[in-house]
C-alpha cells in the first residue's frame, strides 16, 4: 500500500468508539440540560455527533447522494469541522461565518427536514 493510498483512507471507528461516543453526547446533553454547559467541551461533542452520524449512514445504507443519506453526511461533515469559536479566536478575514454557528447551525440545517 502507498502512503499516499494510507493518507486517504478514513480510519472507522469501532463499535467500542461509538460507545464512547454516544456516552460523551449524552453526558453533554445531560450537563446542557443542568445549565452546566460551560463544562462541555463542545469541539468534542461536536465531533462524537459526527462520528455517530457516520455510522448511522454507513449501518443504515444511506445513499450519500439522495435522500436522508445526504442530510446525514452534510451534518456529519459540518460537526467534524466545527471548532468552539473560543477555541479557536483567529478566524481568516477572507471566511465567513456560518449562520446560525455552533451546534444549532445543524437545526437549522436539518431545519426544513423535521417540517410537517
Amino acid at each position: 500500500m502507498s502512503s499516499e493510498e494510507t493518507q486517504n483512507k478514513v480510519i472507522e471507528p469501532s463499535s467500542s468508539d461509538l460507545l464512547a461516543s454516544a456516552k460523551l453526547v449524552a453526558s453533554a446533553a445531560q450537563s446542557t440540560l443542568r445549565n452546566e454547559s460551560d463544562k462541555v467541551d463542545k469541539t468534542k461533542v461536536a465531533d462524537a455527533a459526527g462520528d455517530l452520524l457516520d455510522a448511522a449512514g454507513k449501518y443504515g445504507k444511506l445513499d450519500e447522494q439522495k435522500g436522508v443519506g445526504q442530510y446525514v453526511d452534510k451534518a456529519a461533515d459540518y460537526l467534524h469541522q466545527y471548532q468552539d469559536k473560543a477555541a479557536a479566536p483567529s478566524q481568516p478575514a477572507d471566511s465567513k461565518a456560518e449562520e446560525g454557528g455552533g451546534l444549532g447551525g445543524l437545526a437549522n440545517l436539518a431545519g426544513g427536514f423535521f417540517k410537517k
